[in-house]
């Protein structure tokens, strides 16, 4: 698993168009064209096949919990990135993380918002400026 985390003033996409690669992807259901969030931790996300949910995603909740205290924002959004890694798990497992990730992190009391599986998106970023405002991790 691997993951950029971001701290954003603001964060919004835009549903561009499903996507039909990597080939055997299984998009969502659209729910939502758009999403936003401002005052966030925005997560980057790229589910990889090796990785074992049970044990990355808790490591993951940890990394995003120390962050959530450091900064202050309660707000999360978790976006599926494919784009970290051309080791991709497949659809279901992919889900499976987010799934959990979103729900764990809502049981802890934040306001969690999850992106849509399956997109092409257009992304704005509106990241602070300080020491810590982007991180990088593997689990």
């Amino acid at each position: 698993m691997k993951t950029l985390l971001f701290h954003c003033k603001r964060y919004v996409t835009k549903i561009v168009r499903i996507s039909n690669r990597p080939g055997k992807i299984n998009p969502e259901k659209i729910n939502r064209k758009r999403t936003f969030s401002n005052e966030c931790i925005v997560v980057l996300l790229t589910i990889e096949k090796r990785d074992k949910i049970n044990k990355c995603c808790p490591e993951l909740k940890k990394e995003i919990v120390k962050m959530v205290r450091e900064v202050g924002h309660k707000n999360i959004v978790l976006l599926p990135f494919a784009h970290l890694s051309n080791k991709l798990a497949d659809s279901k497992k992919s889900l499976g993380g987010l799934n959990y990730l979103e729900k764990s992190l809502q049981e802890e009391n934040f306001s969690v918002l999850r992106d849509h599986f399956g997109s092409h998106k257009s992304l704005l970023l509106d990241i602070y400026g300080h020491p810590g405002n982007a991180r990088y991790r593997e689990f």
